[in-house]
């Protein structure tokens, strides 16, 4: 049963989800000037397969290290403004240092110190909507978040695609472009500092708890442990072949900067219109089948890409994947959600991402030496092979979700 505080923070989350859901798509916006480049950017610098597991391997493993320390700290002391505030400040920061550099080295360094910052904007904002809106509206919200964010990031990639048209060099200016929007929008934090007042309610719940105390909570959580180890299995499948991705359009597509572009739009397109229209129904869906399904639709990218042989086949891939994208953007959180400890989101969040971002990490730089063996054996080409592998595992590994417990 809600309590008087609890129904005055519906009530001054409800008034300000308009600002946060601005505020998310500016810094989307910022973000995506650059982002889809980094993998191309880095693959221009040098045709290393391990440097691009390298680069999957830090921003995977990194932040999510950081998460879990940081998690219980959050959900303890309910700052998710502040933390949210300085974490994306850092971040924008970091966008600026990585337009000085050609290096591929200090390059991948200054990407993954951005990713662990980034890392713990997310779980911070996973945790402020966890705190600040009740179960009804978390959907609503996160929703409303993608959607807003998409048509930022579609925005920024018609003009990458159509007028700005950049080379290597100029994403280097791109990238001093995103930390200026980027820094713009971490600032926005402080006109809603305030509710740190209200989401620190949680403090009566998590004062006393500790990190040890807060991995025993976990850790007896059979279903979110189920489910956690589940999801960590099928990212790993995945992240096998992410060095992959960048290397088969660069080398083996020949793909350019402005088709790179032209392939995030259509994935950004046609991800936002599939957020608007199943938004309204996936708060009130059942979690477990949304997850199956989602988490089924990942098979696509590997199997296109290992038969494409031009741009076209790839651009297909990313319009087929955007459902299923959008379905697990909002399933996850809410799955994390329904079977977390009350205002224990961050902590929860945390150890997900940990779980998901070790084998992600380790799946990469996998994924990276096999890249390197191949190219090194038989030539390009051959990763064709092993992209049609991956998506039989990624099948494979999808199907076991049908365990997951139904919440």
């Amino acid at each position: 049963m809600a309590t008087s505080r609890d129904s005055k923070l519906e009530t001054i989350g409800g008034n300000i989800s308009r600002y946060i859901i601005f505020r998310q798509a500016l810094a989307s916006l910022a973000d995506n000037f650059s982002s889809p480049y980094i993998g191309y950017y880095l693959a221009s610098l040098t045709p290393s397969g391990v440097g691009q597991g390298v680069l999957q391997f830090s921003t995977n493993a990194l932040p999510t290290l950081a998460q879990v320390v940081v998690g219980p700290f959050l959900d303890r002391f309910g700052r998710y403004v502040l933390a949210l505030l300085l974490s994306s400040t850092v971040a924008s920061i970091m966008w600026l240092a990585v337009s000085l550099t050609v290096e591929p080295t200090t390059f991948i360094a200054l990407i993954t110190t951005r990713a662990v910052f980034v890392g713990l904007t997310s779980l911070a904002f996973t945790a402020f909507v966890g705190a600040l809106f009740d179960h009804s509206e978390r959907g609503r919200i996160l929703s409303g978040v993608n959607v807003a964010s998409q048509l930022a990031t579609l925005i920024v990639l018609i003009l990458t695609a159509t007028i700005i048209n950049p080379s290597i060099e100029v994403l280097r200016y791109l990238f001093l472009l995103s930390g200026v929007v980027s820094l713009a929008a971490s600032l926005l934090w402080i006109k809603v500092m305030h509710l740190d007042r209200h989401t620190a309610i949680r403090i009566e719940r998590s004062g006393s708890v500790s990190l040890r105390s807060t991995v025993a909570d976990i850790g007896s959580n059979k279903s979110f442990m189920k489910f956690t180890a589940l999801y960590a299995s099928h990212i790993m499948t995945m992240a096998i072949a992410w060095p992959w991705f960048p290397l088969t359009q660069r080398y083996i597509l020949n793909m350019s900067v402005a088709e790179i572009a032209v392939l995030n739009i259509c994935g950004t397109l046609t991800t936002m219109i599939s957020q608007y229209i199943l938004g309204r129904y996936l708060s009130r869906s059942n979690l477990r089948k949304l997850i199956i399904v989602g988490r089924l639709g990942f098979v696509i990218p590997p199997l296109f890409y290992s038969v494409a042989r031009d741009a076209t086949t790839i651009y297909i891939s990313s319009i087929l994947l955007s459902p299923f994208s959008a379905i697990c953007n909002v399933a996850i959180p809410l799955y994390v959600y329904r079977v977390a400890q009350h205002g224990m989101y961050a902590s929860y969040t945390a150890f997900l991402n940990f779980s998901q971002g070790i084998l992600a990490a380790t799946g990469s730089i996998v994924g990276g030496v096999i890249a390197d063996a191949i190219i090194g054996s038989g030539g390009f080409e051959n990763l064709r092979y092993a992209l049609a592998l991956d998506a039989v595992v990624r099948l494979m590994v999808a199907t076991l979700f049908t365990r997951v417990d139904d919440v």
